[in-house]
């Protein structure tokens, strides 16, 4: 069963978010180069540009120990930004795109 967990990140200003914008683009290219299976969307609000949301699919348990442990290696973001956060996590129950 899949795996979704929403991430509502609020930031002190409109760098912050940009800056863990660009770590996050850097992240999935790196990902991609190692053939590493990572399927996030990252969301910035228009309105409140410190405002990201990042929408992360999992295929499992063992998926979501693997991206973290994966991301935990290559994350360079620094503590400084410390974002308030809100998170959402839960499986799949019914999805239209299947």
């Amino acid at each position: 069963m899949s795996i979704i967990r929403i991430t509502v990140r609020t930031f002190q200003n409109e760098q912050h978010a940009e800056m863990f914008i660009a770590m996050a683009q850097k992240i999935d290219e790196t990902s991609k180069k190692d053939g590493f299976k990572i399927n996030f969307t990252m969301i910035q609000n228009q309105s409140l540009k410190n405002q990201v949301t990042s929408i992360w699919r999992y295929d499992n348990e063992k998926h979501v120990k693997d991206v973290r442990s994966y991301l935990s290696k290559h994350n360079s973001i620094p503590n400084s930004l410390s974002p308030k956060e809100v998170v959402y996590t839960g499986e799949i129950v019914i999805d239209s795109n299947e």
